[in-house]
């Protein structure tokens, strides 16, 4: 630490004092044309980083000092996790050899504790026959004396000499009994304890079985209780599932009644659909065709152009309402399907097949609207001089022959003022038939509101005279057919309306 002190010192040393030298040789080669305020702040600039670099020196040298704390106390830290290892394992192997030495000595424990158990009942058996052995021998000793006296008396001719043999004999006699009854007392002694401490230990082993066998009497009534309230509970079970059973038999027999019924009025319906659509197209061609044909189209003057463009209108017509009932069915059914199906991934297919429904629809539009330009093109001739005026037309038609308004479409005016002025322009009656009936719904993002009502045939097409006499007198001929101009009229200013348009709001501003 003292020779780091020492070499930060010098370093310092060495910094301040090349220092002056640089700012001297500036100022010598810039031959004295530095200004004194750029020197002073050279100087206090050098001054900062001076005391910037001190600063540092002096943190350096407090993280190296506790750098060297930490690397001492973790190699003391280090030593001591060493220590408690070796500690540890020390211990393991005496804990080891403590449980090793515990166990031996808990085996000769027992066994000590049965062989006391053993030479205490031998004593105690002992000890009884001893003094019940005593007992017998001194009531024996004073009947055995009493009997000798008796004998005495009985015998007083014999010698004394017999008598002392007879004496020792009896004596003689009695030593080996009492030794012989000495050691078969011991061993009865010694059977009797071993067999007292196997009855010590059976009874021990009995009021055990006992505590086990109430413990088990008690779980097992328990568990018979348990298993009477499960079977009734079973056999609940089993009732529900049998009504159960039955109740679904009869429900599926009348799902599948309900099911064959739905399936007979679902084709009964696609039927009715069919002859619906059938009769309606049949019914839209042929009041296109009474229109055109009291408007006065076939003339006999243009009677061929007249009839050949009638004949294309009503095949337009035909395709455009074959078309548009089939996408009338196609988005029934995909609206049916829709309801039926729940899932994310139906809906995205359906809205799928509603964008290729779209698709068609529009390819047909302009299939329609490049027929209606080629019959334009084809139309355009130079209009034949002016014809006399007509004869006046009957009363059921005067309405419709009149001189038809003069539509706006080329302006820019709200989306209702449009719609109102093509209705009016189409001749769209206001009922309240068509209200009642639960309006279809298109697809977003088509102008189907008109185009469904010019395809539906809900307009009359009103003529519009140009009435004006030739020079040399001619008939009456008429212009280009009006009819295909003000389709395209109409056409050209639902492409020029917003795309996205709501057909609800359509239907409603054009039958309030």
């Amino acid at each position: 630490m003292h020779h780091q002190n020492n070499r930060s010192i010098t370093v310092a040393n060495r910094y301040t004092s090349n220092i002056p030298l640089r700012t001297v040789s500036r100022q010598n080669s810039s031959s004295g044309t530095i200004p004194a305020k750029s020197v002073a702040n050279g100087g206090e600039s050098v001054h900062k980083w001076k005391h910037k670099y001190l600063e540092s020196e002096e943190k350096r040298k407090s993280l190296l000092t506790e750098k060297e704390k930490v690397l001492r106390n973790l190699n003391d830290l280090e030593r001591k996790h060493v220590n408690l290892q070796v500690k540890h394992e020390h211990l393991e192997t005496e804990l080891f050899e403590k449980n090793e030495e515990f166990t031996k000595l808990s085996i000769a424990s027992k066994n000590l504790y049965k062989e006391y158990e053993t030479l205490k009942n031998q004593y105690e058996t002992e000890t009884t026959a001893l003094s019940r052995a005593m007992k017998d021998a001194s009531q024996w000793y004073k009947e055995n004396k009493q009997l000798k006296r008796k004998t005495l008396l009985l015998m007083t001719d014999k010698d004394t000499v017999d008598e002392g043999v007879e004496d020792s004999s009896e004596s003689t006699n009695d030593a080996d009994d009492i030794e012989n009854l000495n050691k078969t007392i011991k061993q009865l002694s010694t059977e009797v304890a071993e067999l007292q401490t196997e009855l010590d230990a059976a009874r021990q082993n009995e009021s055990q079985t006992m505590e086990q066998n109430a413990k088990l009497s008690d779980e097992l009534d328990f568990l018979k209780v348990e298993n009477a309230h499960l079977k009734l509970d079973l056999n609940g079970l089993r009732n529900e599932h049998q009504q159960l059973l039955r109740v679904t038999e009869i429900m599926k027999h009348d799902l599948n009644e309900l099911r064959e019924i739905r399936e007979l009025q679902r084709n009964d319906i696609i039927e009715l659909r069919k002859e619906a659509g059938e009769q309606k197209k049949e019914r839209n061609i042929l009041a296109h065709q009474s229109n055109l044909l009291l408007q006065g189209l076939t003339d006999d003057e243009n009677g061929t152009d007249a009839i050949k463009l009638l004949q294309e209108i009503e095949i337009l017509k035909r395709t455009i309402e074959e078309e548009r009932t089939r996408y009338e069915d196609e988005l029934s059914s995909l609206q049916e399907r829709l309801d039926e199906q729940e899932t994310n991934s139906h809906v995205e297919i359906l809205e799928e097949r509603l964008k290729l429904v779209e698709t068609e629809l529009e390819k047909a539009n302009s299939r329609a609207e490049a027929a209606e330009r080629n019959l334009k093109i084809s139309l355009l001739a130079p209009p034949p001089p002016p014809p006399p005026l007509p004869p006046p037309l009957p009363s059921f038609i005067i309405g419709t022959v009149d001189a038809p308004p003069i539509v706006p479409l080329r302006r820019r005016k709200s989306e209702k003022a449009i719609m109102e002025d093509l209705a009016k322009t189409i001749g769209v009656e206001k009922s309240t038939q068509n209200a009642e009936k639960k309006p279809f719904v298109p697809a977003p993002g088509v102008n189907e509101d008109i185009i469904n009502a010019i395809k539906e045939g809900k307009f009359t097409l009103r003529k519009r005279k140009k009435e004006s006499l030739s020079g040399d007198g001619s008939k009456v001929d008429k212009e280009t057919p009006k009819a295909v101009s003000e389709i395209l009229n109409i056409l050209g200013s639902l492409r020029r309306a917003p795309k996205k348009r709501l057909s609800q709001s359509v239907v409603a501003d054009i039958n309030p």
